[in-house]
């Protein structure tokens, strides 16, 4: 995912009765989620494309998400379904990152010219 997907700044002023509610927000998480875990499996498969795809369909939710305090606050059982997708999401990523990995070197000695010197 690109950092610009991460850091969207919203320069529109909330009010209590404009904010977010918990259930679309956490929706919204749970989608992302759902997402990753789909990214993760086209990673596994060598789905190139597919993974491509998936991470444009996953960013259009990130930009959904709100930032910081355009939410209500949320309750104890929210917060912990919010941990919850956080932590699977970063999860994913990890093993994606680690799944690439090899190509990532690959492709640096490419650009390097490094392959050819083999």
């Amino acid at each position: 995912m690109d950092k610009q997907g991460f850091h969207t700044i919203k320069a529109i002023a909330f009010t209590s009765q404009n904010l977010m509610p918990n259930s679309d927000m956490l929706s919204l998480y749970e989608a992302v989620t759902e997402i990753s875990q789909q990214m993760l499996q086209a990673a596994r498969q060598k789905d190139w494309d597919g993974y491509g795809k998936l991470e444009i369909l996953c960013q259009g939710y990130i930009h959904q998400i709100p930032v910081h305090g355009e939410q209500a606050p949320l309750t104890p059982e929210a917060l912990e379904r919010k941990i919850a997708c956080l932590k699977t999401i970063l999860s994913n990523d990890k093993e994606i990152m680690d799944l690439m990995q090899p190509w990532m070197l690959r492709l640096s000695d490419i650009m390097s010219g490094q392959s050819f010197k083999k």
